[in-house]
């Protein structure tokens, strides 16, 4: 696949490089919001908890996606409500300290072969993305046409190494409180 043109906003890193590792397929009616690597006086980046906002909803389908994919999900680590009828749904990635310190810090063509194929996975070939995808991930694959594109010589986008941007912290940082769900006695 060839790239024609580059992405001019940012997209959420989260979502790309550690919601896969989920394993929830595509394709389900149930997405998030939008995914993070921090919540505000709750997580930061070295916790390696991804964050995940969602709708909450009492249909069947989300109250089965819910129990099976996300409180059932090997990496579920917390649930907390928020405001607006909305949830945060956390997973643990300590199992995966080297990957989530390589996408942190920008480095996401020294991510783990297994890590690698995970997102891969998860996308598809088919996926309009996926070369984008498969260019952050493999570089040197890409660089002659990046050079292009950009203008700028192969020599140094090899330099440079990665041809995404790193995570930029106040999009990736939900900004959200936990709903007080304490119940208030009525005085007598």
């Amino acid at each position: 696949m060839a790239i024609k043109t580059l992405y001019k906003d940012y997209f959420q890193k989260s979502r790309i490089f550690f919601y896969p590792i989920l394993e929830i397929k595509r394709g389900s009616s149930v997405t998030p919001i939008e995914t993070y690597v921090c919540w505000e006086e709750q997580y930061s980046p070295k916790d390696m908890k991804l964050i995940c906002l969602y709708h909450l909803r009492d249909d069947a389908d989300f109250i089965r996606f819910e129990k099976e994919k996300l409180l059932g999900n090997k990496y579920f680590h917390s649930f907390k409500e928020v405001e607006d009828n909305k949830a945060v749904y956390v997973f643990d990635f300590s199992d995966f300290r080297s990957d989530w310190m390589n996408i942190v810090e920008g480095r996401y063509s020294k991510l783990t072969s297994l890590y690698k194929k995970k997102i891969e996975n998860f996308y598809g070939r088919r996926d309009p993305n996926y070369a984008y995808i498969e260019s952050f991930l493999y570089p040197e694959k890409y660089y002659s046409m990046y050079s292009e594109i950009i203008g700028v010589s192969v020599e140094l986008l090899e330099e440079v190494g990665e041809l995404c941007s790193k995570l930029d912290m106040d999009k990736e940082t939900l900004k959200a409180s936990i709903k007080n769900l304490e119940l208030k006695r009525k005085s007598v």
